[in-house]
């Protein structure tokens, strides 16, 4: 079992290399030709010293020579120059590849995915591990496959020249590689360590740049540098442990390759003295020894590459192993338009947690900032383990979100969704996105199942309004495009303009082509609520939904961003989560969802009549309302 895990771990990662075979064939095969250089000097050497400079009859002179090593030198170079230019084409466009498809399968997953990783961590997945993946392949494989065609070369020769020297010289591949075994176990899991301290640290670090403000304002300042100070730390101590061992193996290697030497001028001398040797064959043996015993010393740096690379190859598969838990069917139903008719049907859902069991909890609680040296199960292998980490045992733990929900919207209806925190109204919001899919039941469009529909269609006809919307780092212009790319400047600016975002994006000296930084922060909330409403407009959806879009806005933002979401509503079946009650008092049906199940449905005045959920939560809001904001609800205020 754990053979197939590891063959299927490198039949996967060859699938990656399989548009770049005719460039691995072509850097092996110029890696080969190099072989002219190191194969064609010993021998030369050898015809210099026991032909040319003791002047013996021959065919070989000094210019012949040195015209023929001038040459080997000259071709060497030119193959050496156009073999890493193939080599850092193909590098490049595997990294640009892999991280294609890994982000393209990110993308694919669903919001549990991120809901339990830092986005820090996520990054360094895509852009430090693809980086690290690549290199198995230009600095590892390659290499070492020229070099095996440079140990048969130049062992043929040596057999060629002295079989009985040439079967002495291999004394120390058995040892090298009962050392290899063992060590090289080591630097894995020390490189694996390093990676994964990596990404704790990446992912703290981008959490706190992210929240500065947050950080400042607390005066945290010295304790989040003494937090990452101290994930640095163990950073340092783990990249230190690998380089150790991946330094040791080196050194030992270079140990058995200097006395291997040592053997062999002794052995040869006296071969030489007694005359079944000239000095210029031992010579060229030594020369031709060294190129048999360099790769094996190469091996051990290449290593540390090896061991580095498949501890970011690892990582890499851990994501594509995820499978995508929302997707289209095999043939799903095209929904090139639809009425927004919406029912949900008994639906129950529940939020599943994935934790490890308890004594993995408990490891992990001596510090969350650091992760846990890992260290192999045995001191000594004669044959290499399986080294890609088992996942460790999890417990899923399950949390009710809704249970039986049933009720439905016709088109250009507009829902409301009130309840406590945590009752399920963003959950609901959750299904209708197709964020998620109910265990129970089902959520339907225009009386089909969402899972039947093709997912891009179906999210093609909804447009989200939250109360922290996210805007990207770029222009005005590009932000509110994002709706609709292909919409024209005269669609955009009306767009605009319905949000009540023309007037103050025309204030600005750059209007539309204002940089607005990183999830707009140069922008007030209220200036980001209504970029976001002109980004939905800009889509024209079926089915609109607002999530606490104007619960955090003072009294003016609020005006016009209401007046903005109003134009917006009109026509859509529109959902909405708010607190604010001119919204919920105009709503075709209210829904007072409590622990997961819909306590009381109907209108407002219906509801308030029951005494029940709703009424005490309308009367809460009253309480806590602005005087300019019960302008118009004094009827229904005297009412409560």
């Amino acid at each position: 079992m754990q053979k197939d895990i590891r063959s299927n771990l490198i039949r996967r990662y060859f699938k990656f290399l399989k548009p770049y075979r005719y460039m691995i064939v072509t850097i092996v095969g110029l890696g080969i030709l190099q072989f002219a250089v190191p194969m064609t000097v010993p021998w030369m050497t050898k015809v210099l010293i026991d032909e040319v400079l003791p002047l013996k009859t021959s065919s070989w002179t000094l210019s012949k020579v040195i015209g023929v090593l001038g040459g080997v030198y000259v071709f060497g170079t030119a193959v050496n120059y156009v073999r890493q230019w193939v080599m850092a084409k193909m590098g490049n466009s595997m990294v640009i590849d892999i991280r294609f498809q890994l982000y393209e399968h990110m993308q694919k997953l669903s919001q549990r995915f991120y809901d339990s990783r830092q986005v820090g961590s996520i990054v360094s997945r895509i852009l430090n591990d693809v980086n690290g993946a690549q290199n198995l392949v230009g600095a590892g494989v390659i290499n070492l496959a020229i070099d095996f065609f440079l140990v048969l070369f130049a062992g043929f020769m040596l057999f060629h020249m002295e079989w009985e020297l040439a079967l002495l010289s291999l004394w120390l591949l058995p040892v090298y590689y009962l050392t290899f075994t063992n060590i090289n176990v080591h630097i894995r899991y020390a490189w694996r360590s390093v990676h994964r301290q990596m990404e704790r640290m990446t992912g703290v670090l981008v959490e706190r740049i992210a929240g500065m403000k947050v950080v400042q304002a607390f005066n945290r300042e010295r304790m989040e540098l003494n937090r990452f100070k101290k994930q640095a730390s163990a950073h340092y101590t783990y990249a230190m442990t690998a380089q150790f061992l991946s330094n040791t193996l080196g050194r030992i290697s270079q140990t058995f390759q200097d006395f291997g030497g040592l053997i062999i001028w002794f052995v040869g001398g006296t071969m030489v003295i007694r005359g079944r040797m000239s000095v210029g064959e031992l010579i060229a043996f030594q020369a031709y020894l060294g190129q048999m015993y360099g790769p094996i010393q190469r091996f051990s740096d290449v290593n540390v590459t090896i061991q580095n690379s498949l501890a970011n190859v690892e990582r890499i598969f851990e994501v594509f192993d995820i499978e995508p838990e929302i997707q289209n069917k095999d043939n799903p139903i095209p929904l090139k338009t639809c009425k927004g008719d919406i029912q949900f049907d008994q639906v129950g859902f529940d939020y599943v947690i994935e934790r490890p069991e308890k004594q993995q909890v408990e490891a992990d609680q001596k510090d969350k900032d650091l992760v846990e040296r890992q260290k192999p199960a045995k001191r000594f292998y004669w044959i290499p383990p399986k080294m890609r980490p088992e996942p460790p045992p999890m417990i899923l733990e399950t949390r009710a979100a809704l249970k039986g929900i049933s009720f439905k919207a016709n088109s250009g209806d507009v829902i409301a969704l009130v309840g406590p925190s945590g009752a399920g109204k963003s959950t609901i919001i959750n299904l209708l996105l197709r964020f998620y899919d109910p265990d129970e039941g089902a959520v339907m469009l225009d009386g089909v199942d969402l899972r039947n529909y093709d997912l891009h269609d179906l999210r093609s006809h909804m447009a989200l309004v939250l109360q922290d919307n996210i805007l990207f780092s770029g222009t005005v212009f590009e932000n509110i495009a994002y709706g609709n790319p292909q919409a024209t400047r005269e669609q955009i600016l009306a767009a605009a303009q319905a949000a009540n975002a023309h007037d103050f994006i025309e204030e600005w000296d750059l209007g539309y082509e204002t940089m607005i930084g990183e999830r707009g922060v140069r922008l007030s909330g209220g200036q980001k609520q209504r970029i976001a409403i002109a980004r939905a407009l800009l889509k024209s959806p079926r089915i609109l939904i607002l999530d606490e879009a104007t619960s955090a806005l003072d009294a003016e933002s609020e005006h016009l961003v209401t007046e903005a979401l109003e134009r917006l509503m009109q026509g859509r079946t529109t959902f909405v989560i708010a607190h604010r009650l001119a919204t919920v008092v105009r709503a075709d049906q209210i829904l007072v969802i409590d622990r997961g199940r819909i306590a009381e449905r109907g209108k407002h005045q219906v509801l308030l009549a029951q005494n029940g959920l709703y009424r005490e939560l309308y009367e809460k809001q009253l309480k806590a309302m602005r005087p300019e904001e019960l302008v118009g609800l004094e009827p229904l205020r005297h009412q409560a």
